[in-house]
């Protein structure tokens, strides 16, 4: 922690008590989401994400696609556990007038708002780079063949963290905290501008932290995301149509047909469970990350709009609530991924109820719906293949 350099000097006690700081108040509406809404939600986020960290370590992911999976969870696990001494403990500090908090919290802050910046930027990136894995798997995309093998993906891991560490290191640098024992409570602690007083920082700052951090990701998720489903439609219609002339062929024995049907199928229903598990975390990512996109807008094209500042330049209470807003989705969103595994993976509901036996009912519900699912679609299929037999049309179907 800096202290105050000693040549500066105060005419009057006014002029002191001028330039004390003043921390954004909390009420109870502001203490109430960060910390009876936000907490619990990081608490569960960590619970989940050290369930997730546990079953990735012990099934060998680190040679599978399921290698971003892991590297999501222990950066979702940080991302949880980062919130509490950065949000929880401000609010508890301030709203209790708890003066131990309070100079605690200071000590850390700029490490932990660095550390969050940093942690947050790359599991934004691993999400991309699944997503893009997913892409070149459900396309075919046979030139960028390495990418997705064990090689590449660690290749892509490194490039990409090497590239977040440059990029986010300077958030750490941003502000120096000044201990100032001349002025009151709550009033006594001054955000220096360091790297953050620099006017060519502040332009490098928006590219990274807004375009680099939210615009890029966001498109290019919602492209990705978009072609996967269309190719992986087409791939799945193709498999059909695939055993369908299969079926129609002449002098084919019964063994070869039942043997193709339960291969095709099975294909089908291993691209269908590893594409929606993919697509569902690109798809909780976007929609938790809609509003800080909305402020971030707002921030950069209106910068002087009513609805983030007042007259004085203070921020509305608006501006403040989604801020926080922000940082309880980023939670929300890392606690939702569990839920995701267990409703497109049935091999995660098998791993997770073999660790976990606790959790079995949560699962056995999952594998229910599931099952309803496939028996409904193998009463389809096989309704479809006997009338195919029979000579019915395949558009009747």
């Amino acid at each position: 922690m800096s202290s105050v350099p000693p040549d500066i000097a105060h005419n009057s006690s006014e002029e002191e008590m001028a330039e004390c700081s003043r921390n954004e108040a909390y009420d109870f509406n502001r203490y109430a989401l960060i910390v009876y809404v936000g907490t619990p939600i990081a608490i569960a986020g960590v619970i989940c994400n050290w369930i997730l960290f546990r079953l990735f370590t012990k099934s060998k992911s680190t040679k599978s696609p399921a290698l971003y999976l892991l590297l999501l969870a222990v950066l979702d696990l940080l991302m949880d556990l980062l919130y509490i001494p950065f949000f929880t403990v401000d609010a508890l500090a301030i709203y209790h007038k708890n003066e131990f908090l309070y100079h605690i919290w200071h000590d850390y802050a700029m490490f932990v708002f660095g550390l969050s910046r940093l942690v947050q930027f790359a599991s934004t990136y691993i999400i991309l780079c699944a997503t893009i894995e997913r892409f070149i798997v459900v396309a075919e995309i046979n030139s960028l063949n390495f990418l997705i093998s064990s090689t590449g993906r660690f290749v892509t891991i490194g490039i990409t963290f090497l590239g977040v560490a440059i990029l986010r290191l300077p958030a750490f640098f941003e502000y120096y905290i000044t201990f100032r024992p001349d002025c009151p409570i709550y009033e006594n602690y001054d955000y220096t501008p360091l790297l953050a007083g620099w006017e060519h920082y502040q332009m490098f700052n928006f590219y990274v932290m807004t375009v680099l951090h939210i615009f890029v990701p966001f498109a290019l998720l919602l492209m990705l995301n978009i072609s996967i489903v269309v190719v992986t439609k087409r791939k799945l219609t193709g498999i059909g149509w695939a055993v369908t002339t299969f079926i129609d062929m002449p002098k084919v024995s019964e063994m070869i047909r039942k043997e193709s049907i339960n291969s095709n199928k099975r294909r089908r229903d291993e691209l269908r469970y590893a594409t929606w598990t993919m697509v569902s975390i690109a798809t909780t990512y976007l929609c938790c990350s809609s509003l800080s996109l909305f402020i971030g807008i707002l921030e950069n094209v209106w910068p002087k709009n009513t609805l983030l500042f007042q007259e004085d330049g203070s921020s509305t209470k608006f501006y403040t609530l989604a801020s926080d807003a922000v940082s309880i989705l980023v939670a929300v969103n890392s606690l939702l991924r569990i839920f995701v595994y267990l409703l497109c993976s049935p091999n995660f509901r098998k791993q997770l109820v073999k660790e976990y036996p606790c959790l079995k009912c949560i699962a056995c519900g999952a594998d229910s719906d599931e099952k309803a699912k496939k028996i409904k679609e193998e009463k389809k299929l096989f309704i479809g293949y006997q009338n195919l037999i029979m000579g019915a049309r395949v558009d009747m179907l």
